[in-house]
């Protein structure tokens, strides 16, 4: 089967075109023009360009290809309106919508996000799972409301008949995250520069599950439906307990409430932007997604089309090889 991958050389994406190779599919691969392709190298792909704010290149790499898997749909960089970037994220994703539908695809596999799935209703004694509604805590927040936004555009699109399904990774970790998102955690507790943490639950994956279970989607998975690739739920603590034995180095100790975190997080975007003329390095919105962070139930995707997974000390493992490999880390 011949497929498009938008967002190739990203973290996922680098990571769903080998397994895409794997499955024996023929995969094209579009990437921005700027990007780097230092994450596919040497693999026998066929690219194109193009950018989802560009319609035309969109109907371009759609054109003669069964299956579309959106890895590298919108986020904002930086502290924006949240009206911004939900407008942003909505001509974006119907672009990508747009040229589906001309092209005529088989399928499209849109990655959303943990945080559009909603809370469970209190006293509901379960996890939170597809069926629960996003709520919104931080109606202000640009990328809960982007995120929200694009995959509910995407489900609407689906209900008047595009051929679209919803896929929701949880936290996935492994090898080839260039610029580090994830592995920004693994590389910080590595080098010892995380003495603290924010309190919370997290659900967390290897990336290449992720990979299997998104060509899983394509094969057997409902139109309209959205669906949790997660694996292990835990805590923060526990998981940079895990990262921190697998990097042979101390776990952080210093567990932080989250009401200050992200009361310092606001004050330091306001420092970085009105004192030193700046963005700062890690927007404060970002804080905020991680109360909308919970541990799920993964049992539909199981269910439905037999996603398995990985042990996600496999994950770290491979996470850490693969920095120290390419200059991240320095090698033992």
């Amino acid at each position: 089967m011949k497929v498009l991958v938008i967002g190739a050389s990203g973290f996922l994406g680098a990571n769903l075109v080998r397994a895409l190779l794997a499955h024996g599919d023929e995969v094209r691969a579009m990437v921005r023009p700027n990007s780097s392709l230092h994450t596919l190298q040497g693999l026998e792909v066929e690219w194109v360009q193009g950018d989802l704010t560009d319609p035309g290149s969109l109907q371009r790499a759609c054109e003669g290809v069964q299956l579309v898997y959106q890895t590298a749909s919108y986020y904002p960089s930086h502290a924006i309106p949240a009206k911004v970037a939900v407008a942003q994220a909505l001509a974006e994703t119907r672009n990508l919508l747009a040229a589906v539908r001309h092209a005529d695809v088989d399928r499209l596999i849109f990655t959303s996000t943990l945080t559009t799935i909603g809370f469970p209703p209190p006293g509901a004694g379960r996890l939170a799972n597809e069926d629960d509604a996003f709520v919104p805590l931080f109606p202000d927040n640009p990328y809960l409301m982007a995120k929200a936004a694009m995959e509910q555009e995407v489900l609407r699109s689906s209900r008047a008949g595009l051929p679209a399904v919803v896929v929701n990774p949880t936290a996935f970790y492994g090898p080839y995250d260039s610029k580090p998102t994830s592995g920004t955690q693994i590389l910080m507790i590595a080098k010892r520069l995380m003495p603290a943490y924010i309190e919370g639950a997290v659900n967390a994956i290897d990336v290449r599950d992720v990979a299997d279970g998104m060509i899983k989607t394509a094969e057997r998975g409902r139109i309209g439906e959205r669906y949790i690739l997660g694996n292990w739920n835990t805590t923060q603590k526990e998981l940079n307990q895990l990262i921190a034995r697998a990097a042979g180095v101390p776990a952080p100790v210093l567990p932080i409430p989250f009401t200050l975190a992200r009361y310092g997080s606001k004050l330091g975007d306001w420092v970085f932007s009105r004192i030193l003329g700046r963005r700062a390095p890690v927007p404060g919105f970002f804080v905020e997604m991680l109360r909308h962070m919970q541990q799920y139930d993964c049992s539909k995707a199981t269910r439905e089309f037999g996603h398995s997974r990985r042990p996600l000390e496999q994950a770290i493992a491979d996470a850490l090889s693969w920095f120290r490999q390419n200059g991240y880390l320095k090698t033992h």
